[in-house]
């Protein structure tokens, strides 16, 4: 029975049994007191507008701005130890813990918190009691200088009792060393709680006055209630996130900084999370920016559930979030795991279901830095080699460090090498299995750089597509692939060109024009051209990439899917897209004379294609036979080294002029 009411208390098992061992005392001192009989109300009116101020004052906490978040200090405590003072301890607890339960019922605090506080409010007033008590001073109607110094001792009695209480609390919930909290801004401490306690005899000295002038006591306190509020509205704007009320990259600097002295004084450990999501330009691209915003704030309210009191959640700008983890490297791994597990359901956003991914890296004090700038840029480094890799969260290593100064360097180095001219086509040629003469090529680029020599497409496609090259390379490869066309037609011959297009670029809103603009230019027509798109890569965006490809068709020109068997369409999806064309992934056709399931595999994907009325191409023919038994099997072209390796225009010249003769031998 205990352990299904632990599980069902949202905190954490010590600071339950915490809260009940508190609750527990409270009783026992005040029973053993015999405060119930100890009860004298002989001033009615003086203590009703006291019990009003304190539950008045509980619910309406004074904000105030501290460098490192916001306080809230609670003016009831001065009220509260003035009914303790002019009528005892019975009347003073049972009003300061009723004014407790009515404003956490309001903020709807969980039950064991409000248990825990109720009891830390109730034992404050009783060590307070305590030392009225060994004073000998009980009740005090006609507050003298003889009773000052009970009246101090008493007062500081509250404020130790509660404090202590509330670090021990605030430790058993965060799991943290309770010195951590007993001597964290103690001085503010002292000093806020010391001016509300002083202010307890004043308010009961005016009383001896006037029963008026105690509600008109509270006015300065309204009044700095007020003023608290707006520079803490104001604070709070220029520490915390507009959009999704998640601290800010300042208020994320602050804490780490102090988070890393404290850490490196106590010998404990302390990682940074950088979480970026994934393919969010094309959200914003495609489906506009309000459903960007929308999706940030789900995503927010995700992670901030996902690492709740695990450590401190900010918003950096744009998709990109980091987190302040105490702990060490398998700890924050797992919390990384939990970011994941929390982002993997659909967001709902305006009835449609969005996908969103997630790449996060991490760093360790004090394994991969001492400073807070460090720590932050190696995190920055896992995160961009967990993009490059694929992986969904990785930790900082030297050798990341190295890499990524590398590629740093060789991406501003592609940017340059792009306005120079060092990058170049290569042309493949699609090789028709029936005969006649090769009529397409592919066009594939390559990067000659001047000190690495040739660079393939994979060693720099992906470096422009995650440092926002990917725009500038395709339009060039396009430019370059369209104006050799013109050259080939202009000869006479019937030449349509193919171009590998990312998706990135594809969800570029000015892809359509762009090539509609470079067809005019070259006086091409649409049918010259055929655009490819990788399996995997299209269908993990394909609700954002159908529109352009729709609008691309619809134009003439062709598209079709590259690398086909390794992403995941299914025959419902391929019937949607707007596609001519399906080329079969090399590593299937490269083995299938020697693997039996790849042999079915591409028979399949043949037979599927010409149900759908598409072409088919396959990729990575490299002998003779592969050659005659795809065209036994009804495949449409061929590419391979054994038809043709990429070369420059002019070599391509024997493959428009000479017709391939048909593939006559049968291969059983």
């Amino acid at each position: 029975m205990a352990d299904r009411i632990f599980k069902r208390a949202s905190v954490p098992r010590a600071f339950a049994l915490y809260a009940l061992l508190s609750a527990g005392v409270v009783g026992a001192l005040l029973a053993a007191a015999g405060w119930a009989r100890a009860w004298r109300i002989d001033a009615p009116g003086l203590f009703w507008i006291l019990a009003a101020l304190v539950i008045v004052g509980e619910l309406l906490p004074i904000p105030v701005p501290r460098r490192h978040g916001l306080a809230k200090v609670t003016i009831s405590t001065a009220f509260a130890l003035a009914i303790l003072l002019r009528f005892g301890a019975g009347p003073a607890t049972l009003v300061y813990v009723a004014s407790l339960v009515i404003a956490d019922g309001a903020a709807r605090v969980a039950p064991f918190k409000v248990l825990f506080n109720a009891a830390q409010y109730a034992l404050s007033m009783v060590a307070a009691a305590g030392v009225l008590a060994v004073t000998g001073t009980t009740a005090i109607e006609r507050l003298s200088a003889h009773d000052i110094p009970a009246v101090l001792g008493a007062a500081a009695a509250a404020f130790v009792a509660n404090h202590l209480l509330a670090c021990a609390g605030a430790a058993l919930l965060a799991g943290l060393p309770v010195r951590r909290y007993m001597f964290d801004d103690l001085s503010f401490q002292a000093w806020t709680a010391g001016c509300l306690l002083a202010f307890a005899p004043a308010v009961l000295a005016s009383s001896q006055v006037s029963l008026a002038l105690v509600p008109v006591s509270f006015v300065p306190m309204l009044a700095i209630y007020v003023g608290g509020r707006g520079a803490a509205i104001n604070a709070h704007r220029a520490t915390h996130d507009a959009l999704t009320e998640l601290p800010n990259r300042v208020l994320l600097a602050e804490r780490l900084e102090r988070s890393l002295e404290l850490a490196a004084r106590e010998q404990r450990p302390l990682a940074v999370m950088l979480l970026d999501v994934d393919e969010f330009k094309a959200i914003n691209d495609t489906l506009g920016h309000d459903l960007g915003d929308a999706v940030l704030k789900q995503v927010a309210g995700r992670l901030r559930d996902a690492i709740g009191a695990k450590g401190m959640l900010a918003r950096l700008g744009g998709d990109e979030f980091a987190a302040l983890i105490e702990g060490d490297r398998r700890k924050v791994e797992a919390v990384a795991q939990d970011v994941l597990a929390a982002l993997s359901p659909p967001l709902d956003i305006d009835a449609l279901a969005l996908d969103v991914n997630a790449s996060i890296g991490l760093a360790c004090f004090p394994q991969h830095g001492t400073s807070a700038s460090e720590l932050v840029r190696h995190a920055d480094i896992a995160l961009y080699r967990a993009k490059e890799s694929g992986a969904s969260v990785r930790s900082y290593t030297d050798e990341d460090d190295e890499h990524s100064i590398d590629r740093r360097a060789l991406a501003a180095q592609l940017r340059r090498g792009i306005e120079r001219g060092e990058l170049a086509v290569h042309y493949q040629p699609k090789v028709p299995l029936r005969g006649g003469m090769t009529c397409g090529f592919e066009a594939l680029a390559r990067w000659d750089h001047p000190q690495l020599g040739w660079i393939g497409p994979d060693g720099f496609i992906p470096l422009a597509e995650r440092t926002g090259i990917i725009k500038r390379l395709t339009e060039k490869v396009l430019e370059t692939a369209l104006e050799q066309c013109e050259q080939w037609r202009g000869e006479g011959l019937d030449v349509t060109v193919s171009v590998n297009v990312s998706t990135r670029s594809l969800l570029d809103q000015d892809l359509t024009r762009t090539i509609r603009a470079l067809l005019d230019r070259f006086d091409l027509p649409t049918g010259a051209l055929q655009l490819e798109i990788t399996e995997s890569r299209i269908v993990a965006d394909l609700r954002r990439a159908r529109t352009t490809l729709e609008e691309l068709r619809a134009m003439g020109v062709m598209i079709a899917i590259d690398d086909f068997g390794t992403g995941f369409s299914s025959l419902s999806q391929l019937q949607q897209l707007p596609i001519d064309e399906i080329k079969i992934d090399r590593s299937f056709v490269t083995r299938m004379e020697s693997d039996r399931s790849d042999a079915v595999l591409v028979r399949s994907i043949i037979e599927l294609a010409r149900n759908l009325g598409l072409r088919v191409t396959a990729e990575g023919v490299e002998n003779e036979d592969t050659r005659c038994t795809l065209r036994k099997l009804g495949c449409d072209y061929a590419q391979g080294f054994h038809l043709g390796r990429p070369a420059v225009a002019e070599q391509c010249r024997q493959f428009l002029v000479e017709p391939q003769a048909p593939v006559l031998a049968a291969v059983s």
